[in-house]
Protein backbone atom coordinates (compact mmCIF):
# COMPACT_ATOMS: atom_id res chain seq x y z
CA UNK A 1 0.00 0.00 0.00
CA UNK A 2 0.86 3.56 -1.06
CA UNK A 3 0.70 6.10 1.90
CA UNK A 4 1.36 9.63 1.68
CA UNK A 5 3.31 11.63 4.46
CA UNK A 6 3.12 15.34 5.51
CA UNK A 7 5.77 16.22 7.28
CA UNK A 8 5.96 19.78 8.74
CA UNK A 9 7.67 21.56 11.79
CA UNK A 10 4.99 21.93 14.88
CA UNK A 11 4.30 25.84 14.56
CA UNK A 12 6.38 28.36 16.57
CA UNK A 13 9.02 25.47 16.92
CA UNK A 14 12.41 27.27 17.71
CA UNK A 15 15.21 26.37 14.89
CA UNK A 16 17.82 25.98 17.75
CA UNK A 17 15.50 22.33 18.61
CA UNK A 18 15.39 21.62 14.90
CA UNK A 19 18.73 22.06 13.46
CA UNK A 20 20.51 19.83 16.19
CA UNK A 21 18.00 16.84 14.90
CA UNK A 22 18.46 17.15 10.96
CA UNK A 23 21.00 14.89 10.45
CA UNK A 24 19.69 12.29 12.63
CA UNK A 25 16.31 13.02 10.46
CA UNK A 26 18.00 12.34 7.44
CA UNK A 27 19.75 9.11 8.58
CA UNK A 28 16.77 7.52 9.97
CA UNK A 29 15.22 8.61 6.11
CA UNK A 30 18.03 7.19 4.59
CA UNK A 31 17.39 4.14 6.22
CA UNK A 32 13.63 3.73 5.42
CA UNK A 33 14.86 4.42 1.45
CA UNK A 34 17.74 1.91 1.68
CA UNK A 35 14.79 -0.53 3.31
CA UNK A 36 12.40 0.10 -0.07
CA UNK A 37 10.26 1.50 2.88
CA UNK A 38 10.33 5.35 1.56
CA UNK A 39 10.11 5.49 -2.15
CA UNK A 40 10.08 9.50 -2.56
CA UNK A 41 10.96 12.61 -0.09
CA UNK A 42 10.69 16.40 -1.28
CA UNK A 43 10.65 19.41 0.73
CA UNK A 44 7.60 21.94 0.67
CA UNK A 45 8.89 24.49 -0.92
CA UNK A 46 8.74 26.81 1.34
CA UNK A 47 11.04 25.29 3.51
CA UNK A 48 8.13 24.13 6.05
CA UNK A 49 8.85 20.44 5.80
CA UNK A 50 8.69 17.48 3.57
CA UNK A 51 6.19 15.15 1.70
CA UNK A 52 7.32 11.34 1.77
CA UNK A 53 5.92 8.39 -0.63
CA UNK A 54 6.23 5.40 2.04
CA UNK A 55 4.82 1.82 0.59
CA UNK A 56 4.35 -0.52 3.16
CA UNK A 57 2.13 -3.90 3.50
CA UNK A 58 0.05 -1.76 5.97
CA UNK A 59 -0.70 1.56 7.62
CA UNK A 60 0.22 0.47 10.82
CA UNK A 61 3.58 -0.22 9.80
CA UNK A 62 3.93 3.18 7.98
CA UNK A 63 2.78 5.10 11.60
CA UNK A 64 5.25 3.19 13.66
CA UNK A 65 8.22 3.61 10.99
CA UNK A 66 6.78 7.65 11.10
CA UNK A 67 6.99 7.59 15.22
CA UNK A 68 10.57 7.05 15.12
CA UNK A 69 11.51 9.79 13.18
CA UNK A 70 13.65 11.14 15.34
CA UNK A 71 12.20 15.03 14.64
CA UNK A 72 8.56 12.89 15.82
CA UNK A 73 10.10 11.68 18.52
CA UNK A 74 11.40 15.01 19.50
CA UNK A 75 8.03 16.54 19.37
CA UNK A 76 9.01 18.96 16.88
CA UNK A 77 7.43 17.50 13.50
CA UNK A 78 3.86 16.95 13.41
CA UNK A 79 2.81 14.23 10.23
CA UNK A 80 0.00 13.44 8.69
CA UNK A 81 -0.60 9.95 7.58
CA UNK A 82 -2.62 9.56 3.96
CA UNK A 83 -3.43 6.34 2.32
CA UNK A 84 -3.59 6.23 -1.20
CA UNK A 85 -5.81 4.07 -3.08
CA UNK A 86 -5.66 3.78 -7.19
CA UNK A 87 -7.38 6.28 -9.29
CA UNK A 88 -10.07 5.08 -11.40
CA UNK A 89 -11.20 8.23 -12.88
CA UNK A 90 -9.69 7.42 -16.18
CA UNK A 91 -12.35 4.51 -17.00
CA UNK A 92 -14.43 6.78 -18.27
CA UNK A 93 -12.74 8.12 -20.84
CA UNK A 94 -13.49 4.92 -22.26
CA UNK A 95 -17.13 4.31 -20.83
CA UNK A 96 -19.60 3.58 -23.59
Amino acid sequence: MQVLVIARVVAGTEKEKVFPLVKPEAAKVWEYVAADLVRTIHYIADMSGAVLLFEAPSLEAVNEAVAQLPMVEAGVLQCEVLPLAPYTGLKELFAD
